[in-house]
């Protein structure tokens, strides 16, 4: 991948065909894990009176918390040490936390798949950089939960790996979409 850069508007980047391919798949199984875990996202609907009842009755009053670390990760619990306020939080927040991810989502891949799988250069409006980069980050704390990296520290022991550690690759990929999101960052 060759860095963002500012023309106009529009950040662009060269990404290869297999780039294109291993950051929608990555986006394609965030998506399904965070939608299997949390459920799918409710149908939109143009009454917003209508939208509210389908979630209220669509949604468990009491939600539980994902035993998966990448769930956790992505959708902390800003209140371990209170039960009752942590459902209270994954009841009212929970399914519109996922529904924007969801929708961050989707305009990537609408982005990466308009660049043809990489034949042309992968184009993020100004106003869609936002869901870019909160979509890096989701795949970047995913796989920081996946190789149990918490801090610096963990990070700098993975930079060590051997190339046959079977983390190495996934590590690889953590950088790679660093570098993204920084040279995302860096055009703007």
């Amino acid at each position: 991948m060759r860095r963002f850069t500012r023309k106009g508007s529009v950040l662009t980047a060269r990404m290869s065909e297999a780039e294109v391919a291993m950051l929608a798949s990555l986006i394609g199984q965030l998506v399904e894990l965070t939608t299997d875990a949390l459920g799918e996202p409710a149908a939109e609907s143009a009454d917003p009176l209508e939208r509210l009842s389908a979630e209220l009755s669509a949604e468990p009053d009491e939600p539980e918390q994902s035993g998966d670390p990448v769930i956790q990760r992505l959708f902390p619990n800003p209140y371990p040490h209170d039960p009752q306020a942590a459902s209270d939080y994954r009841r009212y927040t929970q399914a519109d936390l996922r529904d924007q991810l969801v929708a961050h989502a989707r305009q990537v891949l609408d982005d990466l798949a308009a660049s043809g799988s990489g034949s042309r250069p992968v184009a993020v409006a100004e106003a869609d950089v936002d869901s870019w980069l909160k979509v890096l980050t989701a795949l970047r704390l995913s796989l920081a939960a996946r190789l149990g990296v918490s801090d610096a520290e963990g990070v700098e022991e993975l930079a060590a790996l051997p190339e046959d550690d079977a983390r190495a690759y996934l590590y690889s990929v953590f950088e790679w979409l660093g570098f993204a999101q920084e040279t995302l960052v860096g055009s703007l």
